[in-house]
Protein backbone atom coordinates (compact mmCIF):
# COMPACT_ATOMS: atom_id res chain seq x y z
CA UNK A 1 0.00 0.00 0.00
CA UNK A 2 1.34 3.18 -0.49
CA UNK A 3 2.38 5.94 2.24
CA UNK A 4 -0.68 7.89 2.75
CA UNK A 5 -0.62 11.63 3.85
CA UNK A 6 -3.53 13.50 5.82
CA UNK A 7 -3.92 17.18 3.93
CA UNK A 8 -6.59 19.87 4.68
CA UNK A 9 -7.29 22.25 1.10
CA UNK A 10 -3.82 23.28 -0.59
CA UNK A 11 -1.65 24.61 2.64
CA UNK A 12 -0.61 21.09 3.22
CA UNK A 13 -1.47 21.15 7.24
CA UNK A 14 -0.15 18.56 9.32
CA UNK A 15 -1.46 16.64 11.84
CA UNK A 16 1.13 18.13 14.46
CA UNK A 17 -0.40 21.68 13.24
CA UNK A 18 -3.99 20.36 13.73
CA UNK A 19 -2.92 18.90 17.07
CA UNK A 20 -1.35 22.14 18.03
CA UNK A 21 -3.85 24.66 16.64
CA UNK A 22 -5.46 26.88 19.36
CA UNK A 23 -8.37 25.33 21.41
CA UNK A 24 -11.27 27.28 23.42
CA UNK A 25 -12.18 25.68 27.22
CA UNK A 26 -15.73 25.19 26.27
CA UNK A 27 -16.73 26.27 30.56
CA UNK A 28 -15.46 29.41 29.41
CA UNK A 29 -16.60 30.04 26.66
CA UNK A 30 -19.33 33.29 26.30
CA UNK A 31 -22.59 32.64 27.18
CA UNK A 32 -22.02 29.11 28.12
CA UNK A 33 -23.54 29.60 31.79
CA UNK A 34 -26.24 27.26 32.96
CA UNK A 35 -28.00 30.07 34.69
CA UNK A 36 -28.78 32.62 31.72
CA UNK A 37 -31.93 32.42 30.48
CA UNK A 38 -32.67 30.61 27.18
CA UNK A 39 -33.95 34.11 25.66
CA UNK A 40 -30.81 36.25 26.38
CA UNK A 41 -28.52 33.37 24.89
CA UNK A 42 -26.44 33.85 21.65
CA UNK A 43 -27.98 31.66 18.70
CA UNK A 44 -25.03 28.79 18.79
CA UNK A 45 -23.57 28.70 15.26
CA UNK A 46 -23.39 25.41 13.34
CA UNK A 47 -19.71 24.41 13.08
CA UNK A 48 -18.34 24.29 9.71
CA UNK A 49 -17.06 21.03 8.58
CA UNK A 50 -13.81 20.56 7.80
CA UNK A 51 -12.92 18.63 4.40
CA UNK A 52 -9.86 16.81 4.32
CA UNK A 53 -8.15 15.23 1.61
CA UNK A 54 -6.13 11.87 1.86
CA UNK A 55 -3.62 12.24 -0.86
CA UNK A 56 -1.41 9.33 -1.90
CA UNK A 57 2.18 9.01 -2.55
CA UNK A 58 4.12 6.22 -4.51
CA UNK A 59 2.60 3.61 -6.71
CA UNK A 60 -0.50 5.05 -8.55
CA UNK A 61 -1.91 1.64 -10.08
CA UNK A 62 -4.90 3.01 -11.89
CA UNK A 63 -2.51 5.51 -14.15
CA UNK A 64 0.27 2.90 -14.73
CA UNK A 65 -2.79 0.33 -16.30
CA UNK A 66 -3.78 2.81 -18.16
CA UNK A 67 -0.91 4.09 -19.48
CA UNK A 68 0.32 0.18 -20.22
CA UNK A 69 -3.08 -0.20 -22.51
CA UNK A 70 -2.60 3.35 -24.43
CA UNK A 71 1.42 2.63 -25.10
CA UNK A 72 0.09 -0.76 -26.28
CA UNK A 73 -2.85 0.52 -28.75
CA UNK A 74 -0.13 2.62 -30.24
CA UNK A 75 2.08 -0.55 -31.07
CA UNK A 76 4.81 0.39 -28.29
CA UNK A 77 4.68 -2.90 -26.49
CA UNK A 78 8.17 -2.76 -24.89
CA UNK A 79 7.55 0.77 -23.20
CA UNK A 80 4.11 -0.91 -22.70
CA UNK A 81 6.08 -3.60 -20.11
CA UNK A 82 8.28 -1.38 -18.73
CA UNK A 83 6.03 2.22 -17.63
CA UNK A 84 5.52 3.30 -14.06
CA UNK A 85 3.34 6.45 -13.20
CA UNK A 86 4.04 7.25 -9.49
CA UNK A 87 2.68 10.01 -7.05
CA UNK A 88 6.53 12.01 -5.51
CA UNK A 89 5.88 13.98 -2.84
CA UNK A 90 9.45 15.57 -2.92
CA UNK A 91 8.03 17.45 -5.96
CA UNK A 92 7.58 21.07 -5.89
CA UNK A 93 6.41 23.89 -8.85
CA UNK A 94 6.52 20.87 -11.58
CA UNK A 95 3.19 19.13 -11.88
CA UNK A 96 4.48 16.40 -13.60
CA UNK A 97 7.88 14.58 -15.17
CA UNK A 98 8.97 11.96 -17.15
CA UNK A 99 11.84 9.65 -17.81
CA UNK A 100 12.61 8.43 -20.98
CA UNK A 101 15.02 5.67 -20.14
CA UNK A 102 13.11 4.08 -17.58
CA UNK A 103 9.76 4.83 -18.73
CA UNK A 104 8.67 6.67 -15.88
CA UNK A 105 5.87 8.79 -15.19
CA UNK A 106 6.35 10.96 -11.63
CA UNK A 107 3.27 13.09 -10.71
CA UNK A 108 2.73 15.79 -8.31
CA UNK A 109 0.41 15.16 -5.12
CA UNK A 110 -0.38 18.76 -4.72
CA UNK A 111 -2.94 17.74 -8.15
CA UNK A 112 -4.73 15.82 -5.42
CA UNK A 113 -5.57 18.97 -3.50
CA UNK A 114 -6.94 20.95 -5.94
CA UNK A 115 -10.71 22.02 -5.97
CA UNK A 116 -13.09 19.50 -8.68
CA UNK A 117 -13.80 19.68 -11.33
CA UNK A 118 -10.23 20.92 -12.07
CA UNK A 119 -8.49 18.22 -9.77
CA UNK A 120 -9.61 15.88 -12.43
CA UNK A 121 -8.96 17.56 -15.18
CA UNK A 122 -5.61 18.38 -14.27
CA UNK A 123 -4.63 15.22 -12.99
CA UNK A 124 -5.74 13.54 -16.57
CA UNK A 125 -4.11 16.55 -18.68
CA UNK A 126 -0.36 16.31 -16.63
CA UNK A 127 -0.46 12.39 -17.30
CA UNK A 128 -1.35 13.10 -20.63
CA UNK A 129 1.09 15.21 -21.63
CA UNK A 130 3.93 12.88 -19.76
CA UNK A 131 2.91 10.53 -21.57
CA UNK A 132 3.46 12.04 -24.83
CA UNK A 133 7.11 12.20 -23.81
CA UNK A 134 7.26 8.86 -23.61
CA UNK A 135 5.55 7.87 -26.70
CA UNK A 136 7.77 10.59 -28.35
CA UNK A 137 10.96 9.40 -26.95
CA UNK A 138 10.09 5.62 -28.19
CA UNK A 139 9.26 6.64 -31.72
CA UNK A 140 12.62 8.02 -32.05
CA UNK A 141 15.43 6.41 -30.10
CA UNK A 142 17.64 6.58 -32.60
CA UNK A 143 17.61 10.35 -33.24
CA UNK A 144 17.73 13.77 -30.59
CA UNK A 145 14.44 15.49 -30.53
CA UNK A 146 12.77 18.51 -29.07
CA UNK A 147 11.34 18.47 -25.78
CA UNK A 148 8.50 19.64 -27.05
CA UNK A 149 8.71 19.49 -30.90
CA UNK A 150 6.70 18.42 -33.65
CA UNK A 151 7.19 14.39 -32.51
CA UNK A 152 5.83 15.04 -28.69
CA UNK A 153 3.03 17.41 -30.22
CA UNK A 154 1.64 14.51 -32.79
CA UNK A 155 2.32 11.80 -29.64
CA UNK A 156 -0.23 13.98 -27.64
CA UNK A 157 -2.85 14.28 -30.50
CA UNK A 158 -2.58 10.53 -30.51
CA UNK A 159 -2.99 10.34 -27.18
CA UNK A 160 -6.17 12.42 -27.28
CA UNK A 161 -4.63 16.12 -26.68
CA UNK A 162 -4.38 17.85 -29.49
CA UNK A 163 -2.65 21.56 -28.99
CA UNK A 164 -1.37 20.72 -25.96
CA UNK A 165 0.77 23.24 -24.20
CA UNK A 166 4.32 22.87 -22.78
CA UNK A 167 3.62 24.72 -19.48
CA UNK A 168 1.22 24.47 -16.55
CA UNK A 169 -0.26 27.81 -14.84
CA UNK A 170 -1.20 26.23 -11.57
CA UNK A 171 1.12 28.33 -9.30
CA UNK A 172 2.36 25.74 -6.99
CA UNK A 173 4.95 27.65 -4.57
CA UNK A 174 8.69 27.00 -5.11
CA UNK A 175 11.09 26.14 -2.07
CA UNK A 176 13.72 29.15 -1.62
CA UNK A 177 17.11 27.44 -0.88
CA UNK A 178 19.21 29.70 0.61
CA UNK A 179 22.47 30.21 -1.48
CA UNK A 180 26.08 30.01 1.14
CA UNK A 181 29.00 29.97 -1.13
CA UNK A 182 29.82 32.53 -3.81
CA UNK A 183 32.53 32.34 -6.62
CA UNK A 184 34.24 35.24 -8.24
CA UNK A 185 36.29 35.65 -10.82
CA UNK A 186 39.69 37.70 -10.03
CA UNK A 187 39.44 39.33 -13.46
CA UNK A 188 35.93 40.43 -14.25
CA UNK A 189 34.39 40.06 -10.78
CA UNK A 190 31.88 37.97 -12.02
CA UNK A 191 29.98 36.30 -9.02
CA UNK A 192 28.55 32.73 -9.34
CA UNK A 193 26.23 31.66 -6.34
CA UNK A 194 25.75 27.83 -5.20
CA UNK A 195 23.90 25.97 -2.90
CA UNK A 196 26.67 23.59 -2.25
CA UNK A 197 30.55 23.86 -2.32
CA UNK A 198 31.84 23.25 -5.31
CA UNK A 199 34.12 20.50 -5.40
CA UNK A 200 37.15 21.02 -8.34
CA UNK A 201 38.64 23.99 -9.40
CA UNK A 202 36.65 25.99 -11.69
CA UNK A 203 37.22 29.01 -14.13
CA UNK A 204 35.22 31.53 -15.60
CA UNK A 205 34.41 30.90 -18.43
CA UNK A 206 33.90 34.45 -20.20
CA UNK A 207 37.19 35.18 -19.25
CA UNK A 208 38.07 32.14 -20.56
CA UNK A 209 36.45 32.54 -24.35
CA UNK A 210 38.07 36.25 -23.85
CA UNK A 211 41.56 35.33 -23.49
CA UNK A 212 42.11 31.62 -23.96
CA UNK A 213 40.14 30.46 -26.90
CA UNK A 214 38.26 28.81 -24.30
CA UNK A 215 40.25 26.70 -22.53
CA UNK A 216 40.77 26.30 -18.62
CA UNK A 217 43.04 28.97 -17.45
CA UNK A 218 44.75 29.59 -13.88
CA UNK A 219 44.54 33.05 -13.86
CA UNK A 220 40.68 33.13 -14.24
CA UNK A 221 40.47 30.67 -11.35
CA UNK A 222 36.63 31.40 -9.03
CA UNK A 223 38.11 32.36 -5.72
CA UNK A 224 34.72 31.35 -3.03
CA UNK A 225 33.40 33.54 -0.59
CA UNK A 226 31.04 32.84 1.94
CA UNK A 227 27.85 34.40 1.73
CA UNK A 228 25.65 35.86 4.60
Amino acid sequence: MPEQLELFGSDFASPEEEANAPAVDESKAAGASPKSKPENRAKAQPEKKQDYVTVKVGYEEGLTSRAKKMLSDLGLNKPAEQVLVVWNKRMRTAAGRAFYKEYKIELNPRLQVLEEPKRSEEIDRTFLHELGHLVAYARNTKRRIQPHGVEWQQACADLGIPGENRCHDLGFKSRQIKRKFGYQCPSCDNVIQRVQRMKRRVACYDCCQNYNRGNFDTRFVLVEHHLT
